[in-house]
């Protein structure tokens, strides 16, 4: 089944496109399963986003479809997945039980509303890409505030990490890179590339669902001495209130 050379749209497909999410499939579901009631409830939707994001994606490439409508709705649902991973990973601190580590509600909102908002509204319109290029804009906004507010470099370079990498996957989905390939091409390097930001996203909600209040409050006197030292003073509107 995933050795079809034609999308039913009729154009090309590599030979090894979509496998790499389909053996994420077989790895993640089952962990994420048998796991489940282990995970601590911040961790949670982002798995579940992360979990859809590989079945819907292998739908898309593995399986061969002959009507050209149903494979595009997939296609939809998968590049929301990726925006379902941006919400529930920038949510996650409004479900730990530390009142220090959460953020101002609306400050969530603003800085992870706008950007999926705006690329959900170009999924629906066929505009696809836009939605990697907001999910890289959510997390760089987001890393500097709990790089200032959380005295935790694991957590920031985690943050960093996913940043780079899927910022790399959007240049080389939308740059297309290397061209198309029979085998391997510029589509299946931005797979690669994205499950492995995917896979530090993973460990970045589960070093956030251990945060205590002492963590947080020791992050929060390192930003108000940043700030207060004059270096930083256009971001003291991050402050935790």
């Amino acid at each position: 089944m995933p050795f079809h050379k034609q999308y039913a749209d009729g154009s090309p497909r590599p030979l090894f496109r979509g496998w790499l999410h389909g053996v994420c499939t077989l790895i993640f579901l089952p962990l994420v399963y048998m796991n489940w009631d282990d995970i601590p409830a911040p961790a949670a939707p982002a798995l579940i986003a992360i979990s859809c994001l590989f079945v819907f994606s292998s739908l898309v490439h593995l399986v061969p479809w002959k009507s050209s409508a149903l494979e595009q709705a997939i296609t939809r649902v998968d590049k929301s997945c990726s925006l379902a991973i941006c919400v529930a990973s920038f949510m996650a601190p409004q479900l730990l039980e530390s009142e220090a580590c959460k953020p101002d509600f609306s400050f969530s909102l603003l800085t992870v509303g706008i950007p999926v908002g705006l690329s959900f509204f170009g999924v629906l319109f066929g505009l696809g890409p836009i939605a990697f290029a907001s999910c890289g804009v959510a997390f760089a906004s987001v890393i500097w505030f709990y790089g200032l507010h959380v005295a935790d470099t694991e957590f920031f370079y985690c943050l960093l990490g996913c940043t780079l990498l899927y910022a790399l996957g959007f240049y080389l989905y939308a740059s297309q890179v290397g061209g198309h390939h029979p085998f391997w091409g510029y589509h299946e390097w931005m797979h690669l590339i994205d499950t492995i930001g995917l896979l530090v996203n993973t460990r970045a909600v589960f070093v956030l669902s251990s945060y205590t209040d002492e963590i947080c409050s020791a992050g929060s006197t390192v930003a108000e001495s940043v700030v207060h030292s004059g270096l930083l003073n256009d971001l003291s509107w991050l402050s935790i209130q």
